[in-house]
């Protein structure tokens, strides 16, 4: 096939109108959790003074993901999922609005942003392993690749943009402001939602499985196949030692570069400026036969870039380093959904992709790691040690996959 017509038949992905619904709401959802994450971050800092706090914040944002992750895949097997996905952006969007109804009123408290905030993760949790897997099935089987790196090219966007958005209006508005954005927002994608059409479920019936038979199911299938067991490992690994950075970015942006909250918004933009770069560039480059490689480069180069950029003090430097960082982040992001689901059986999708929102779910221990290390020691040393660690480990888990088996 010539560069033009996979050119072609890549962008004809977007005349499915299902796989438009859902890229759309991924987009308008992404932004705003990004914005979240980066003013509750410097509402927090703000408040407290604790960069161990500001990351417990960022726990209860992420904690049901590692609480439900599973649960949820496994529970919506036999669901019409238009509806579950309905119901994630509408407990969003209530939460959002719930946290602009208190900043206004003045009743705002950390304790009871952290509850919101809990319930928002909720929403993410759903929203994870049911919008992927009807992205999956969505498009054909040999798209995947491409319809994942748009879905990721675009939550690379939501990175640079929400971070900006949230900083700008966090500058200007407020908390309260910030929040009414994003209950606008996420209240358009009720709207997309609505129109989706319900999905025919590919589960196989099963007589008598009940819900912990569903999730063992799920685990003992990801075992038994090599390439989605890999994923899942670097999966948590880049989540307790990588993404755990965002957590505290306030603060060593505050730390090391004396930034107001614009600025602290377009250090966090960075990184999702390059993953955008990367993921775009995937959407159209990349070959089933270079997914694994993809993969486990973008793991290490995200790690990496997080390592230089840590032990940077000039400001522009560490904008550059986080954009490299970004573009590993891209070649992770898009090859990790795109093995599963690859690899995974339809029946199985959905319980898999559970397994895998689980393991993204490991990301508020490395919150609480991080912040820890911050509050005794620095914030640069935090997320250098972190990356460090990471990083290593990646290196590891690609020598052990690279042995050939003994006997």
């Amino acid at each position: 096939m010539t560069r033009s017509r996979r050119e072609a038949k890549t962008i004809s992905l977007f005349t499915n109108g299902q796989f438009v619904r859902l890229w759309v709401i991924g987009g308008l959802a992404g932004a705003m959790r990004w914005l979240e994450i980066l003013v509750i971050g410097i509402y927090a800092f703000q408040t407290s003074g604790s960069p161990f706090v500001v990351s417990l914040m960022l726990v209860a944002r992420m904690a049901p993901m590692v609480l439900f992750g599973t649960v949820v895949g496994a529970v919506v097997e036999n669901m019409d999922r238009r509806r579950v996905q309905i119901g994630a952006c509408v407990l969003m969007t209530l939460g959002a609005g719930s946290i602009a109804a208190s900043a206004v009123t003045e009743i705002i408290t950390l304790p009871l942003l952290a509850v919101i905030a809990f319930l928002n993760g909720l929403g993410w949790s759903m929203d994870f392993p049911v919008r992927r897997a009807m992205l999956g099935n969505a498009v054909e089987t040999e798209r995947l690749g491409n319809a994942m790196s748009f879905d990721t090219a675009t939550n690379s966007a939501t990175r640079m943009i929400g971070p900006l958005i949230g900083g700008v209006l966090y500058q200007i508005l407020g908390l309260e402001g910030a929040y009414i954005v994003a209950t606008f927002v996420y209240a358009l994608t009720i709207i997309f939602a609505l129109g989706l059409a319900s999905p025919r479920s590919s589960s196989i019936p099963r007589k008598g499985e009940n819900l912990l038979s569903r999730l063992n199911a799920g685990v003992g299938y990801a075992r038994r196949n090599n390439i989605i067991k890999s994923v899942f490992v670097i999966t948590v690994i880049l989540n307790l030692f990588g993404f755990c950075y965002a957590s505290i970015l306030p603060v060593w942006a505050v730390e090391n570069f004396q930034a107001d909250p614009v600025f602290v918004g377009l250090l966090a933009s960075a990184e999702g400026g390059g993953a955008f770069f990367g993921a775009i560039t995937l959407a159209f480059w990349a070959r089933p036969k270079y997914f694994q490689r993809i993969f486990l480069a973008g793991a290490a180069l995200f790690l990496g870039g997080l390592l230089i950029a840590s032990k940077l003090t000039f400001y522009g430097a560490a904008l550059l380093a986080l954009f490299g960082a970004g573009i590993g982040i891209a070649a992770f992001g898009a090859m990790q959904s795109t093995l599963v689901l690859k690899e995974a059986s339809h029946e199985f999708r959905s319980r898999v992709m559970g397994v895998l929102a689980a393991c993204i779910g490991a990301a508020p221990f490395g919150v609480l790691s991080i912040g820890f290390i911050a509050e005794l020691t620095s914030a640069g040393t935090a997320i250098a040690f972190s990356s460090a660690l990471g990083l290593g480990l990646i290196i590891f888990v690609a020598w052990r996959a690279s042995r050939p088996p003994i006997g």
